[in-house]
């Protein structure tokens, strides 16, 4: 006699419940599973639109500007 251990386990993509094998790691019902193998994988995709800038908040001159601006309204007395 044979014995299999499952987990129940709910489905990602559509709710549903489903017995996946405890020796399995996928999420997805047999169903979900055809209808996403036709999207491409998320390595496979290219990243899309303008690509992001990571400048400090610092190298901003409307930033050292403001800074500027505070540090004299500061020093009037005029911002506490």
């Amino acid at each position: 006699m044979m014995e299999l251990r499952v987990h129940l386990k709910v489905c990602e993509g559509c709710g549903c419940l489903w017995y996946r094998p405890q020796t399995i790691e996928d999420v997805y019902c047999k169903a979900c599973e055809s209808k996403l193998r036709d999207f491409p994988s998320p390595e496979s995709r290219k990243r899309r639109g303008r690509p992001v800038r990571r400048s400090s908040v610092r190298n901003n001159p409307v930033s050292s500007i403001l800074d500027r601006v505070w540090a004299v309204a500061t020093e009037a007395g005029g911002a506490q």
